[in-house]
């Protein structure tokens, strides 16, 4: 009986995972660079415009920093000015309507109490509010 010899044929190279090699190679100074300052721009940009979606989206809470910068804007029109805009309570809350009460101090002793709230009007959120001045003593 003759004996076999061994095929010649080459078997095609196996390849050691599922990435091209391409994928493995050094990163060229511009890839680099776009990984290390990209990738952290793109995320900064993306907290930015989720929080201008969400303000949109959401009625702010009572002692959020818009709602002080607007309760502010009306203290100003008004004349008053507060010492600190503590406490601010929420009164209630809910998806169309969060509503809210400040008694805050005046410098001279006096207190001023204002009741607000927040709700949704043509797809804008719109505030109402009613201001009260105490005089000292609480007269």
């Amino acid at each position: 009986m003759p004996e076999e010899k061994p095929s010649l044929k080459a078997s095609p190279p196996r390849r050691a995972g599922r990435w091209p090699a391409a994928l493995w190679a050094p990163l060229t100074p511009y890839r680099l660079t776009f990984r290390i300052l990209g990738i952290p721009i793109i995320a900064v940009a993306a907290v930015f415009i989720y929080s201008a979606i969400q303000a949109r989206l959401v009625l702010p809470e009572c002692d959020s920093a818009s709602a002080r910068r607007t309760l502010s804007d009306v203290f100003d029109q008004l004349k008053l000015t507060p010492l600190k805009f503590e406490p601010i309570k929420t009164v209630s809350s809910t998806k169309d309507e969060v509503m809210c009460n400040a008694t805050l101090p005046l410098p001279d002793g006096g207190t001023i109490v204002a009741d607000y709230r927040f709700y949704w009007r043509d797809g804008k959120a719109q505030m109402q509010y009613s201001v009260t001045r105490k005089a000292p003593g609480g007269a």
